[in-house]
């Protein structure tokens, strides 16, 4: 596993909580700066957001963030590539959907390199 790959997975283990996002969607989220072994410092986040959910106030996140947790790093590869943003920064994303406890969510998982 990758030293990127070991501290993404680091974060949403340590990190991950239940939100309500200004949206009005719902779901998980965690943000925190990480550094490598070599010494790049990156701006992390993970989230995942229950499909639906925006357009519904009503609807209830059933999975737990233990269960999130585990779908989130098993969706991280072993040799996730580096990629340029939009932004001309440099980093690591990986996104897609995630089920857990009989519901959809939206994922992504990312480090952007600062400076």
């Amino acid at each position: 596993m990758s030293d990127i790959t070991q501290l993404l997975a680091g974060l949403i283990k340590s990190g991950l909580e239940r939100k309500d996002f200004r949206t009005g969607s719902k779901g998980f989220f965690a943000q925190d700066k990480i550094t490598t072994t070599g010494g790049d410092r990156y701006q992390a986040q993970a989230q995942a957001v229950l499909i639906g959910s925006k357009d519904n106030p009503k609807a209830k996140v059933a999975a737990s963030a233990d269960e999130i947790r585990a779908a989130l790093t098993a969706m991280i590869p072993e040799d996730l590539p580096e990629r340029e943003f939009s932004t001309g920064r440099t980093g690591y994303r990986a996104q897609g959907q995630v089920e857990a406890h009989g519901q959809r969510f939206q994922a992504s998982v990312q480090a952007v390199r600062l400076s």
